[in-house]
């Protein structure tokens, strides 16, 4: 069994490697937001777009922060398939990318040990969430969503690390939401995201009181063991 790392790069961005297939998830890897919006960064991109070594990379959504047009014409699309939902494809294809796969709600793909599926989110714009499977290993990572009780249905994937929104702003579900849907889901662990990037749009991760959070350092790869070994109880 290939052993599994997981990165965050920020917001909802993942990079999981089993060391054959790389699939990064929301990469904001440039100051787009900042230039467009007045919204700097409180960090530093984890990696520069053109040293982002991935097989897939999946955009929830067609925001900025998810969908990076300064980021990705730098990237080496000729590379990377790109799953995105349909509303995202025109974007995606002006910043150059030619290898696109429609991926909304129901939509899955396989490639090496990974099997990734879009599931339901609620947000501003069309978007979804991401059942990652990887040997025997099942994550949800929500991407950008309000609370919903459509979103309880996932507990059926049977969900071991959870990777949920916190920041409860601009189309996000609260502290408070996403400690009750973690709780409903029952994963074995629950990772807040989507903060510490904008000091307009951020939240405190000690906040989201789930009994199984794990919180993540940005720029830091770890063992899909690690995951196991440092729950808050």
């Amino acid at each position: 069994m290939k052993d599994l790392k997981i990165k965050w790069i920020g917001q909802s961005g993942y990079i999981l490697t089993d060391g054959e297939t790389t699939v990064c998830i929301d990469p904001y890897l440039s100051d787009v937001v900042n230039r467009i919006a007045n919204r700097p960064r409180m960090v530093k991109p984890a990696v520069a777009p053109q040293e982002l070594d991935a097989d897939v990379v999946i955009c929830t959504h067609n925001h900025l922060d998810h969908v990076d047009i300064d980021a990705i014409p730098l990237m080496n699309k000729e590379n990377i398939l790109f799953l995105a939902p349909l509303d995202a494809k025109n974007q995606l294809i002006e910043c150059g990318v030619t290898r696109y796969k429609q991926f909304d709600e129901g939509d899955s793909y396989k490639i090496g040990e990974f099997e990734i599926t879009a599931v339901y989110a609620d947000h501003t714009v069309p978007a979804v969430g991401v059942i990652v499977k990887h040997n025997g290993i099942t994550m949800y990572f929500s991407g950008d969503t309000y609370y919903d009780e459509k979103l309880e249905a996932l507990k059926a994937y049977n969900i071991d690390i959870m990777f949920i929104c916190i920041n409860g702003k601009l189309g996000n579900m609260n502290v408070y939401e996403a400690a009750r849907l973690t709780e409903i889901i029952n994963p074995r662990v629950a990772v807040p995201n989507h903060y510490g990037m904008f000091e307009s749009n951020t939240e405190n991760p000690q906040n989201f009181e789930a009994f199984q959070r794990f919180i993540m350092e940005y720029n830091r790869e770890y063992d899909i063991s690690e995951f196991w070994g440092d729950i808050n109880v």
